[in-house]
């Protein structure tokens, strides 16, 4: 074994930065093996690189108490604004990693080093990215998260940087573990799982190695409903009312009113609107002067704040000596996640359903005045002339439908072969490495447009409460539901890469890596049924059109290390990459690093980086969909509709874009390691991310809400000849300039303390954002959103995240307590008012939680863990807005756990 230097063990403490526990393993000695650390291509004997890594070993994975990879990256501070469906009944039940908060695309994750497959579900400006349910969750060995942009040497997406999953490894034991975990109040949200390890053969005996993992969990849903945070707003913003929809159950009459509103007229036709699910909202005047009123939907009632989901996976991974200096592997894994996402009962009025181009409108939704159900009496007493025949708009919410449920299953499957070894006295490491990933989606709860609309002018529907047999024959008549969509994603690749040591320097030997690889992309997003396909199903994701395109790939690389002084070491790296569909691309890297003294380390790097556009952003057909919050219209021609056609989900339309050029990107950062003693260890670095050319859209309600905006892509807008709006045009497009900044520190210490007494481990991992300041368009106005809610297109920037960890270890007992904080942030007056009715700023409140756990050894072989998350069972932080990432109202689900205090325990019992 090496005698590490004050610096390496200080690094090997460093690198466990975001992460809640350092555990003894962290302080483990390194051996004389060269190995590749994330961020380069070059061997070395330890892991002080001039860039920033943060490395979760797997001693602090299982420390940690998380079961997935989503819940261990929360932990990493620079993981800002997980981009999550698992976290909430939403969207296709995947979640993704968003460092720096740049959104899941600029952040590029690996498994063992190679490339997986992005979700096959795409739409144009959205992300195409890693689901983390696809990695190998019981096959972890440690994760590698590279704080830097590293395009030089992986190419695109790692302008945030890189995640990297790496495996175990001549792993030769037996592992069996099971765990379980409950809310304390009891509301769902359970967790059941467990996890195998098997591996056998050395290396260095026998030649060989052969790992097997599984793992299984189980989650169960929790009930918006049952927690309610969406009802807070009252007691925070005054005069506020809960998120809410225009269209509502029971519905009303378009312009006029709803029948449900009227508790002095019963009516067993009606049924009357109140808590929990809607309000009563009063109009202007009715022609006799009294009052018109009509209803509000509280959405957030009826979704989930978490959905079900069952996931397994498997993993298996052969390595063979075929030599003494090369050495086979194949590795093989599966992965998959079912999830049921619950939202809010279909909203039906007109706009949301499919836009008709040939019409240059939207159907309007219209029963006739001669129904059995239609609420002429009412209309009498409230001074309304009601005509004998006709037909008459009307807005209203499928609540005898059920919620809108997506039930999702994804898939990975990957296939690596390769070798490596030593050939001429250069290290090797070449592979090939396919990958596909798979989604299925499956409806219920969802109304066919056009069958819904003919049911209704039927008259016998009834759209303002309970029906007779007939009424409900129709509604069953007007349902979609089934297998809606079937895609897949596909990487195909092969790299090959050499490294070696060359002349000696005054500091060292200098190294060189180099090496190419190719690569071919293909996506088929495919919808399953021709009425899904063409928006039929309303309040759904509009039109979805087939969507198959494929690109081609090829890159060479070069990587230089020069010690060209003692304690001086220089670092170059470049990549040149052509694509297919829109060129080629050339990003260098330069980086410094300066060790003085064992105690003392600087380092500095600079670099550019690119981001592709996804195949959807190039190739697919154009699509409808909607807002997901209500927007209010500044131009709207009837202020009478302020609380419903012109403060609504408003229809957008998007566009893709042949003519796209990649985001390319300047990464700049500057840190010291210090260690002035072998207990203590800190680093501080300076990062900054300036991207150029960012490919995204001018999303509809950021159009509306931005008079500049407006004032110059006004023409997108459509509306119809009333002037009401029909819907917005949202093309992709190279966008205006972004720019960001700040701070990442990590602190660590360790105490002895009297003998027989055990050590305490302590830690401080977090992130400081100085700036984040972004352009809509080229040349335009820059906003600043550090400490804000951002927009429709930017998540939520809070100033500070961080972990706070205190670990106490004696002999075989060891307890941890851990702080997770975020700073709060400013929402908008316009965020606040579309989705709250004030227009009014809210400051979101800091969250900051505790977690506690203990773990038992005293038995031969065995660990018990016992622990709590949110020791003190604070609630998420309360939050106006609904769009971040969620439709779950009242909390940002990016940024927290809405369970409450959760108990949780496992046991574990390992075996040769």
């Amino acid at each position: 074994m090496l005698k590490t230097t004050r610096l390496s063990a200080a690094l090997a403490l460093i690198y466990a930065g975001g992460l809640a526990i350092t555990g003894s393993a962290a302080m483990a000695q390194e051996s004389l093996e060269r190995v590749s650390v994330t961020g380069s291509s070059i061997k070395r004997l330890d892991a002080e690189t001039a860039l920033p890594v943060t490395v979760i070993t797997r001693a602090q994975i299982e420390a940690s108490g998380a079961t997935n990879t989503e819940d261990l990256l929360r932990r990493v501070s620079a993981n800002s604004a997980m981009v999550s469906d698992t976290g909430q009944g939403t969207g296709y039940g995947t979640s993704n990693a968003n460092l720096r908060g740049l959104g899941p695309n600029s952040t590029l994750v690996l498994l063992n080093g190679r490339r997986l497959a992005n979700h096959p579900f795409g739409n144009i400006g959205g992300a195409a990215s890693v689901d983390l349910n696809s990695i190998p969750f019981a096959a972890i060995e440690r994760i590698e998260v590279l704080r830097d942009g590293a395009s030089a040497v992986y190419g695109s997406d790692a302008v945030a940087g890189v995640i990297n999953f790496i495996t175990r490894k001549d792993y030769r034991n037996g592992e069996v573990s099971v765990r379980y975990g409950n809310t304390e109040a009891g509301i769902g949200g359970t967790e059941k799982g467990a996890t195998v390890a098997v591996g056998f053969g050395d290396m260095a005996s026998d030649g060989f190695n052969i790992l097997l993992t599984g793992n299984v969990q189980k989650n169960s849903r929790v009930k918006s409903i049952d927690q309610a945070f969406y009802n807070r707003g009252v007691d925070q913003i005054p005069g506020s009312s809960p998120p809410s929809s225009s269209a509502p159950f029971p519905g009303y009459i378009e312009g006029l009113i709803g029948p449900g509103a009227y508790p002095e007229y019963p009516d067993p036709r009606f049924t009357q609107c109140g808590e929990p699910t809607s309000f009563v909202v009063v109009r202007s005047p009715s022609p006799n002067g009294l009052e018109r009123r009509t209803c509000r939907f509280i959405y957030a009632a009826t979704l989930d704040n978490m959905p079900d989901q069952d996931k397994y996976d498997a993993f298996g991974r052969l390595t063979y000596n075929l030599s003494k200096d090369h050495q086979l592997f194949v590795e093989g894994s599966y992965a998959s996640n079912h999830g049921i996402g619950r939202v809010a009962p279909t909203p039906i009025r007109e706009g949301f359903g499919p836009f008709n181009a040939e019409k240059f409108a939207f159907e309007p939704v219209l029963m006739p005045v001669t129904s059995k159900y239609y609420p002429r009496d009412i209309l009498t007493k409230l001074g309304y002339t009601v005509p004998a025949t006709g037909m008459e708009g009307i807005a209203l919410r499928a609540i005898p439908a059920g919620n809108r449920i997506s039930d999702n299953t994804n898939t990975q499957a990957r296939f690596v072969i390769g070798s490596s070894g030593v050939l001429g006295g250069w290290d090797y490491d070449t592979g090939f490495n396919y990958a596909q990933a798979k989604g299925l989606l499956d409806y219920k709860g969802y109304i066919n447009e056009d069958r819904f609309l003919k049911a209704l002018a039927t008259g016998n529907l009834n759209p303002f409460g309970p029906g007779d047999a007939a009424s409900d024959a129709l509604w069953k008549s007007a349902a979609m539901e089934g297998k809606m969509r079937e895609s897949k994603s596909t990487v195909t690749a092969f790299d090959f890469k050499v490294s070696k040591e060359l002349m000696a320097m005054a500091g060292g030997n200098m190294g060189l890596a180099t090496g190419f690889d190719v690569r071919r992309e293909e996506a088929d997003d495919k919808p399953l049924n021709a009425e899904y396909a063409a928006g039929k199903h309303i309040g759904g994701e509009g039109t979805v059109p087939h969507t198959t395109a494929s690109r081609d790939l090829a890159a060479v690389f070069a990587e230089l290390n020069m010690p060209f002084a003692k304690g001086w070491e220089a670092g170059l790296a470049a990549r040149y990459d052509h694509y297919s569909d829109f060129g080629s691309t050339f990003n260098p890297r330069a980086s410094l690093r300066f060790q003085p003294t064992k105690a003392l380390m600087l380092r500095t790097a600079y670099g550019t980086g690119f981001r592709a556009p996804t195949l959807w952003d190039v190739n697919s057909p154009p699509s409808f969909s909607n807002t997901a919050d209500s927007v209010t219209d500044p131009a709207c021609p009837d202020p009478a509709e302020l609380g419903g056609r012109c403060n609504t989900q408003v229809p957008t339309k998007s566009s893709a874009s042949s003519s796209l050029k990649p985001e390319t990107s300047k990464q700049f950062s500057a840190g010291l390691v210090f260690e002035p003693a072998k207990e203590v260890s800190l680093t501080l670095d300076y990062w900054n991310i300036n991207k150029k050319d960012t490919i995204g859209v001018i999303a509809a309600d950021t159009l509306l809400t931005t008079p500049d905006l407006l004032k110059k892509f006004g023409s997108r807008v459509k509306r119809n000849a009333a002037g009401f709006i029909l819907f917005v045009e949202t093309p992709v497009d190279n966008l205006g300039d972004l720019k960001m900044s700040g701070f990442d520190v990590d602190v660590r210490g360790r105490i002895a303390l009297s003998e027989g007494s055990g050590r305490i481990n302590l830690g401080l991992a977090g992130s400081y954002v100085a700036n984040y300041d972004a352009q809509k368009y080229t040349g335009g106005a820059t906003g600043k959103f550090a400490g804000t809610g951002g927009d429709s297109t930017i998540a939520p920037v809070p100033r500070w995240q961080h972990t706070l960890s205190a670990e106490w270890a004696y002999n075989t007992f060891s307890f941890m307590v851990e702080n997770v904080y975020t700073r709060g942030w400013t929402e908008s007056a316009a965020s606040v008012g579309a989705n709250v009715g004030v227009e009014v700023a809210h400051r979101v409140s800091n969250s900051d939680r505790f977690n506690m756990s203990a773990a038992y050894k005293g038995i031969k072989n065995v660990t018990a863990r016992l622990g709590v998350r949110n020791v003190f069972d604070s609630e998420p932080p309360y939050t106006a807005s609904s769009s971040y990432g969620s439709h779950a109202a009242g909390y940002a689900a990016s940024f927290t756990d809405p369970r409450g205090r959760f108990w949780y325990g496992s046991l574990a019992y390992q075996f040769k």
